[in-house]
Order: C-alpha cells, then structure tokens, then sequence
C-alpha cells in the first residue's frame, strides 16, 4: 500500500512537472510570436506612408523634406501637376530601396 501511496505521488509530481515545462514553452513561443509581429510591424511602420512638407521642384520630378532637406525623387510626377515650384504638404510612401517617393494626397499647408 506504502508503494501504490508513493507511485503515485511520483506520477502526480511528474504530471506537475511535465505541464509546468509545457506551459512555459507556450509562453516563450507565444513571447516570440509577439515580438516578431512586432517587428513586422516596425518594418510596416517605416515603409508604410509618412507625411512630409516641403518643396516640389520647378519640372514637378523632385521634392525637397523640410525637415532634413533631402531631396526625393518623384516616381508619379504626374500628382505634383500643378503644384510646380510650390510649396506643399504631402502623404507619401517612400521605396526604401531606391529612396524614391511616391505621392499618395497633397495638399497647401496651413496659412498662418
């Protein structure tokens, strides 16, 4: 009876063990999963569209950042039609293979 007493035991502790053990790996994978969505979404985040202001050249090809005076080119330089030499506030979807941008929406800035 002493035996069967503490075979069992040994089972039920083996049992713990082997579901706590289980659980944590979930856990660590669930950690991972988290982190690489993350990061994907980081990466999205960077290659998604950004808003910009700035300067479109006078052949309507380039536009020049305000913020850091970097000069893009235009890969749709039909959306700047118009707005030639202008001063403007643009949403944007920058290749960051090529540095090219790609106009989304434009629009004039805020008059102060």
């Amino acid at each position: 009876m002493k035996n069967l007493v503490l075979g069992f035991l040994a089972l039920t502790l083996a049992l713990w063990v082997a579901v706590g053990a289980q659980a944590s790996q979930q856990s660590g994978n669930q950690q991972n999963q988290t982190d690489q969505n993350q990061a994907t979404q980081n990466q999205a985040n960077t290659r998604g569209n950004q808003t910009m202001s700035g300067s479109v050249s006078s052949n309507g090809k380039n536009f020049v950042n305000d913020k850091d005076s970097k000069s893009y080119k235009v890969d749709n330089p039909g959306a700047l039609k118009g707005h030639e030499g202008q001063h403007v506030q643009v949403i944007v979807h920058v290749d960051p293979d090529t540095g090219e941008i790609h106009i989304m929406q434009i629009e004039m800035p805020d008059q102060q």
